[in-house]
């Protein structure tokens, strides 16, 4: 098999940011933006390739998705000014549209040019089809929690009422200090994922990502968490109340066990 090289890839990437640079406009930070989030995922993906014990040709496989992954926002942000897939733009698969279209992955091997796309597909899903197959899967859940951990960081960045309409987070939603929706506080205490679908309220958006502790699949995502600080910065912007107080004590908890599990 001829020696994989990332370098085209790197040079369509580029070519394809400067195009929506060029119209940016007013969206121009958001696009900065998901340029350099792109290359945060690409070393949180790599921090969890050490780990795995796969093959080079999915090792390249996971390099490509995570540099491809969201090339489907560029668009996004320039003509429609928001990451909310729910307005109508699903960026995952308009991603996966944009690169089959390109031929972008033409001149790799047949099987991993099927996984990269696979996983620009899927990444964005809150649960992955049952169907995929095994490498498939393990590329996809990877860049999946590489996403998530620049994703929790961009979105500290972003968490006040000022940040919220339409660009950093989901448009609609309302800022509160104390409410919260019951069935996203159900779900969060009964350990399972929100629906995107269910946040009302700036707590149960919070909720929301706390809630990705219960969707990652390498033990480094969850080092991360817990090493950075970053989970902690989180449940803090949470009220100290009764019921919350109770909840943010299971997901701390919940973490320290299992980062303990991972070592």
């Amino acid at each position: 098999m001829p020696e994989l090289s990332m370098e085209p890839l790197r040079e369509w990437f580029e070519t394809h940011v400067d195009h929506y640079r060029n119209e940016a406009g007013e969206a121009s930070e958001m696009v900065e933006l998901k340029h350099q989030h792109t290359f945060r995922v690409m070393t949180h993906a790599r921090a969890i390739r050490k780990e795995w014990g796969a093959s080079d040709e999915m090792s390249f496989a996971l390099d490509a998705a995570a540099l491809l992954h969201d090339v489907g926002r560029f668009p996004q942000v320039v003509r429609r000014k928001t990451y909310d897939d729910m307005e109508g733009y699903n960026h995952a698969v308009e991603g996966e549209k944009i690169l089959s279209e390109a031929g972008v992955l033409d001149y790799l091997p047949d099987h991993i040019g099927e996984v990269v796309l696979t996983a620009v597909k899927h990444h964005n899903l809150g649960v992955l089809p049952g169907n995929l197959a095994p490498d498939a899967r393990l590329v996809t859940e990877a860049v999946r929690d590489a996403d998530k951990m620049d994703a929790i960081r961009n979105i500290l960045r972003c968490l006040s009422p000022d940040a919220l309409q339409g660009k950093a987070l989901k448009s609609g939603m309302s800022w509160d200090d104390n409410e919260v929706s019951p069935v996203v506080f159900k779900a969060a205490m009964n350990r399972q994922l929100v629906a995107f679908e269910a946040i009302k309220w700036s707590n149960d958006f919070i909720l929301f990502v706390c809630c990705w502790l219960y969707d990652l699949h390498y033990n480094y995502s969850y080092r991360h968490l817990s090493e950075s600080g970053k989970f902690e910065t989180l449940l803090s912007k949470l009220p100290d109340n009764g019921q919350f107080a109770e909840l943010k004590e299971q997901f701390r908890s919940d973490l320290d066990w299992i980062e303990k599990r991972s070592r």
